[in-house]
């Protein structure tokens, strides 16, 4: 274990210096809702499209004189003025899972012959993280779309995002008991024994061979290795236990409520860039006393059924896989607690000045209801948000058309989401990146940073 953890967290203590230029983001929290969420369901409220196809939840005033959300988020609504929504999103030319979650999370099209390294992995590699002991670019706690297009690219694998989890579907880490695994002894190995094995290695290091440049450098690696092993300051990270019931009452104690309580745990440990990733687990589904028997999709996927809790037919039903009854109205309740926790928590614990907070999804819904009372893929228009790091809230930018379909007003891609977070962060992205035979490659395909957030 510790050799994995050491080649994990190799080459972090060499992380380049980066030419920086004024930036007010030290650290990255971003929160990945995966499926697509409808965005006349959340951010941009349509209540003027036909009967037909418009949303049976009116929007709801916030806390911002003449901005509106959907009713289905009456907890966000409280903190528009912490947020800025980009309802003139748009994601791949393809409205696809893997094509939309991978751009956002690269910044570069799906279809690009070369694997280029996720934004996560690129900060890291720029910035280095502030707490040595943890890795920086982590996944809280990973799940199915997020694990299968994550990776470094061309940069070294230690950049590679540490997954906390060991799920692709199903993870409930509000399971009594959770823990990471990968920080778990094994069998046997008591921390006495711990404690002797590191000894033994450093006697070993004393040997002549071990002074070379490049020996120094792996007993660092394996010192962090055993840092993360044993530091009460990574596993308190890990801990609720140590959460008061007011603040886990307040993000829900479900499977999506920690995760959200895990990445600000994790933003508060000292890591650079943590990735809130939620799949609804089956356990949770069934305890709560509403889903199918062979469910599948617990994400925001809704092609059948978007606003009926139960059996939603389709072809999802026909390839005897059905849904498990998980529509927007049923899923949004505990986003709405989670993310309104999060933010506020955020805020009082003075951690929202200096982490650039994003919300997103991988795609819109299509503006029209289909013949199973769901709606599509839709990449022509779509919304994500903004919370800290000097962005200013209370603010909605760009606009679509009546039916929430088109993109009428300032039109982005998750290009320019990427270069904002960079920017963001101070990086100089006229630096440019640089291949491992030297050639120079742009940081996003074409990216411009959202001006209206600085």
């Amino acid at each position: 274990m510790g050799a994995g953890l050491a080649d994990l967290l190799s080459c972090e203590a060499f992380a380049k210096a980066a030419s920086r230029k004024a930036g007010k983001a030290k650290n990255v929290l971003v929160v990945y809702e995966e499926g697509g969420i409808s965005q006349m369901d959340s951010w941009d409220p349509k209540p003027e499209q036909t009967l037909e196809h418009r949303s049976p939840f009116k929007p709801v005033t916030t806390n911002v004189p003449g901005i509106h959300y959907s009713s289905l988020m009456p907890n966000i609504a409280k903190h528009a003025d912490k947020l800025a929504v980009v309802r003139s999103m748009t994601t791949a030319r393809v409205a696809g899972h893997r094509e939309g979650c991978q751009e956002f999370f690269k910044g570069y099209r799906f279809d690009t012959p070369r694997d280029f390294p996720d934004i996560g992995s690129v900060v890291v590699e720029k910035l280095g993280t502030p707490n040595p002991a943890l890795p920086g670019y982590v996944f809280a706690p990973g799940a199915n779309m997020p694990n299968a297009i994550n990776s470094p690219g061309f940069l070294h694998e230690a950049r590679r995002a540490w997954k906390l989890g060991t799920k692709s579907l199903g993870e409930n880490i509000a399971e009594p008991g959770w823990k990471v695994r990968g920080l778990q002894p094994l069998s046997g190995l008591s921390p006495d024994r711990l404690r002797t094995r590191q000894q033994l290695l450093r006697t070993l290091d004393k040997s002549p061979a071990a002074t070379a440049a490049l020996s120094q450098g792996v007993e660092k690696n394996y010192e962090r290795a055993f840092d993360m092993l044993t530091s009460p300051r990574v596993r308190a990270a890990f801990d609720f236990e140590n959460e008061s019931d007011n603040t886990l009452d307040r993000y829900g104690r479900s499977h999506r409520g920690l995760s959200y309580l895990l990445g600000r745990k994790l933003i508060e440990a000292g890591v650079r860039f943590v990735t809130v990733t939620t799949i609804v687990p089956p356990s949770e589904v069934n305890r709560a006393g509403y889903g199918q028997p062979k469910g599948v999709f617990l994400n925001w996927d809704h092609h059948e059924g978007i606003y009926s809790n139960g059996p939603c037919g389709g072809p999802q039903a026909e390839k005897n896989s059905e849904r498990y009854g998980l529509p927007h109205p049923v899923m949004m309740p505990a986003t709405d607690r989670a993310f309104s926790a999060l933010l506020e928590d955020l805020d009082e614990r003075g951690l929202l000045d200096e982490t650039l907070v994003c919300f997103i999804t991988e795609m819109g819904r299509t503006p029209r209801i289909n013949k199973w009372q769901g709606r599509d893929h839709w990449g022509r228009a779509m919304s994500i948000a903004f919370a800290g790091a000097g962005v200013q809230g209370g603010q909605v930018i760009g606009a679509t058309d009546r039916d929430g379909g088109d993109v009428i007003a300032d039109r982005h891609t998750p290009y320019d989401y990427a270069e904002t977070i960079y920017q963001k962060l101070g990086i100089d992205t006229h630096a440019r990146l640089h291949l491992p035979d030297g050639r120079p490659i742009d940081f996003t395909d074409g990216g411009r940073p959202i001006s209206q957030l600085f």
